[in-house]
């Protein structure tokens, strides 16, 4: 039996949701027992309430509910609650799926300084009580092994995969009528939480010195986040509104349909990004994606298309990137490419398969259901 911990149970609440959801809906497709528990409004059993919940409400949860078990292994997906089901209690067989430094991420964002401390001690606390961890790509390894002092040899690499299922390829046109977008413009997409590592500043920057050679361009940003005013102040000072338009959340089930109705997506990431799963959506979408050279983002298009990695984060790389693309001379692989790219490597019940090579190894004793 497999207890898997992670943060919110809707899938749509964000990638390293996604993940869990799309891992577990494998496993289960699978015949492995495992139990997914997680935060949210569900009527699901293993649902631990809202996420909304004082902190110490939400650990109380955990606690009562993510109990050891003869057989039992933990896979734990948000240190922040794991930590409450570890303490005092003896797990067959633990293993950390490192999303990316928490601790890190909050001082990126501006986090006071003893929140980071905090954030950090919690962290090693967890992952020095691990007996295997799954990251997504080499970034993430080496980030975890030297910023937590973790031995190497303890990694997997082990990219996440997508619902391929749901991410499928669909007449631009038609997804156009769908979402009531112009249908002659070129349209890029971008979707990111509205914060400040994502590049987001940058790419809207970049675009602006774009569309003065290449005017009838659209610029989509979906998502939420603190940055949501400042960068329409943004878009507004640079006399972009008729060109930029943000979205805001989008539901998953409207995603695949976004990048479908999408000429071009782009991940203008600047900092600490583990993997980049919003760059296999839009290939499972047959749309080809741009990203920046950051973290594990190269590592969603190698073989695809060495154009499709940006030379670097700044502005005149982002612009580079998009004006080459718009004159034409930068090589972008079909949709057919796109969506055979993700179907050979990246389907969610071929990592399955490989992550649970590494539970075995961490003393999951498998008993199909």
């Amino acid at each position: 039996m497999i207890a898997q911990l992670g943060m919110n149970l809707k899938a749509s609440a964000g990638g390293v949701d996604r993940y869990f959801s799309g891992l577990n809906n494998a496993l289960v497709r699978q015949g492995v027992r495992v139990t997914a528990y997680g935060f949210g409004d569900s009527e699901k059993a293993a649902c631990l309430g809202p996420a909304n919940k004082p902190l110490m409400q939400r650990w109380k949860a955990v606690r009562e509910a993510v109990v050891p078990r003869r057989g039992r292994l933990l896979a734990s997906h948000f240190a922040l609650y794991a930590l409450p089901a570890l303490l005092g209690r003896r797990w067959d067989g633990h293993v950390v799926h490192f999303h990316g430094p928490w601790a890190s991420e909050s001082q990126r964002e501006g986090g006071k300084m003893h929140t980071v401390m905090c954030k950090r001690m919690l962290e090693r606390a967890v992952y020095h009580r691990a007996d295997r961890f799954i990251v997504l790509s080499k970034a993430f390894r080496d980030q975890l092994c030297q910023g937590y002092g973790v031995p190497a040899d303890r990694v997997h690499i082990i990219p996440g995969g997508v619902e391929t299922n749901a991410f499928q390829p669909l007449d631009v046109v038609e997804a156009r009528q769908r979402l009531v977008w112009p249908q002659k413009q070129k349209i890029i997409v971008c979707v990111r939480r509205l914060a400040r590592r994502m590049g987001l500043e940058t790419l809207i920057e970049a675009f602006g010195q774009v569309t003065q050679q290449h005017p009838d361009v659209k610029l989509m940003i979906g998502g939420q986040g603190p940055l949501r005013e400042e960068l329409e102040q943004q878009v507004l000072r640079a006399g972009l509104s008729k060109r930029v338009e943000f979205l805001g959340f989008i539901p998953e089930a409207t995603l695949p349909t976004v990048y479908a109705a999408a000429d071009l997506s782009i991940v203008p990431s600047s900092a600490l990004e583990g993997f980049g799963l919003i760059s296999l959506e839009s290939l499972a979408c047959g749309t080809p994606v741009l990203v920046t050279p950051v973290g594990g983002l190269p590592d969603t298009v190698e073989g695809l298309g060495e154009d499709l990695v940006l030379k670097g984060t700044s502005t005149e790389h982002i612009a580079d990137g998009l004006g080459r693309w718009l004159d034409g001379t930068l090589r972008l692989p079909t949709r057919e490419a796109c969506r055979e790219h993700v179907m050979k490597s990246f389907t969610w019940d071929r990592i399955a398969k490989q992550v649970c090579e590494v539970y075995r190894e961490a003393g999951w004793r498998p008993q199909t259901s």
